[in-house]
């Protein structure tokens, strides 16, 4: 009992005495802090990766890169998750063709940056827009961002008419692909030199599936970038 008193009487000097201090206490309480994030930070940055990869996830392609900094500027986010989530009912709902890839994974997301993940959803869940029972045409997409009630009876989605007026910003091309580099997206050395020339090459590509469906749009504006962004939209992993 004595032992126990002195220890108590000890404690309660060492607290009067740190509270007079502020000084002291602010030293002490930084210390403290910068121990315990040590050893919160520390084993993550000698993990080499603690994601699990999925090796036919691919970077986004130049022209998909530029549709998903559209897709994220117009606050498309706000109305749709790309998450589906690991219950029966998501699985059906959003991924109903087997081939699409099921509920997500973590691996899907290692080259989004930022994650588009979410559980807000005024519109659709899109994880899996571009396979399965959920894929669209180019054009179907090309309505649906001009008036999306055109092609969805009822949507209260708005409509994106400056998406087929304004032109994609292909001089930013280059630096976001150096910049996704230094976020650790594997590609290629050297690929910004050729970055712009492969986005022609696939804006050409869906401004052409376009034309057939008798829509005629050049193939430097914002919405095509779009749609080839919403286009590669769990393809990744769809077997």
């Amino acid at each position: 009992a004595l032992s126990g008193e002195y220890h108590g009487h000890g404690k309660d000097h060492w607290h009067r005495w740190i509270e007079r201090k502020p000084v002291q206490m602010l030293v002490v309480s930084l210390v403290l802090v910068l121990i315990g994030g040590i050893v919160e930070f520390v084993p993550a940055f000698l993990v080499k990766s603690n994601i699990p990869t999925i090796s036919s996830v691919k970077p986004y392609t130049p022209l998909e890169l530029q549709g998903r900094d559209i897709y994220i500027r117009e606050g498309c986010y706000v109305c749709h998750s790309q998450m589906v989530r690991p219950f029966r009912s998501e699985v059906m709902r959003y991924a109903a063709d087997p081939s699409s890839g099921g509920y997500s994974k973590a691996g899907e997301f290692v080259y989004d940056h930022p994650f588009q993940w979410g559980s807000k959803r005024t519109g659709p869940d899109l994880a899996r827009e571009g396979v399965g029972n959920l894929k669209k045409s180019d054009s179907w997409h090309y309505n649906h961002l001009l008036e999306p009630s055109s092609v969805t009876p009822g949507s209260i989605m708005p409509n994106y008419p400056w998406l087929f007026d304004d032109k994609v910003d292909v001089a930013s091309t280059v630096g976001k692909i150096k910049a996704m580099k230094k976020l650790g997206v594997p590609y290629p050395e050297g690929y910004e030199t050729i970055a712009e020339a492969d986005m022609q090459k696939q804006a050409n590509e869906i401004a052409g599936n376009l034309k057939k469906d008798g829509i005629n749009t050049p193939a430097d504006k914002e919405i095509i970038a779009v749609i080839a962004y919403l286009q590669r939209l769990g393809r990744d992993i769809k077997t």
